[in-house]
């Protein structure tokens, strides 16, 4: 697989793409309802498998993943590891019920913009959705 480079500089609030990547639909729904009520483009998977296949397809084309810790296959660090070697400007945030200092440090080691603990703050949520998007586009480094 190739790495793609997608220069994005100057776009708005909103206008993003995000992939919600959890083994639950009911996080999924909720997570895509609070997303596109902000004017964010929103698609669901249902694992990392789904991820692994889009990037070996050449489909990815995500601006920001929100990825779940424990899933059934790959878990969200195996699926990190492979979006920072295929897709390393992509913005990931990592979300588990079960986070703490040790899987904080090893996402954010990995690449991830930043880890969040189930149940999740919406509020916080949005507010890391807007920051990683924007440092994205501006080509900033991490935080």
């Amino acid at each position: 697989m190739r790495r793609r480079h997608i220069d994005r500089t100057g776009e708005k609030e909103g206008s993003g793409r995000i992939l919600i990547v959890d083994d639950d639909p009911g996080t999924q729904a909720v997570l895509a309802e609070a997303l596109s009520r902000r004017g964010y483009q929103v698609q669901r998977a249902p694992n990392g498998l789904w991820v692994s296949r889009a990037l070996r397809d050449g489909t990815f084309r995500f601006d920001l993943v929100l990825l779940d810790w424990k899933m059934p296959g790959l878990d969200g660090l195996a699926v990190l590891q492979q979006l920072q070697t295929f897709v390393p400007e992509t913005s990931v945030i990592l979300i588990s019920i079960a986070a703490d200092d040790q899987l904080r440090l090893a996402a954010l080691n990995l690449g991830a913009f930043e880890v969040l603990r189930k149940p999740l703050n919406f509020g916080a949520l949005a507010f890391l959705v807007e920051r990683a998007l924007q440092q994205k586009w501006s080509g900033g480094a991490n935080h």
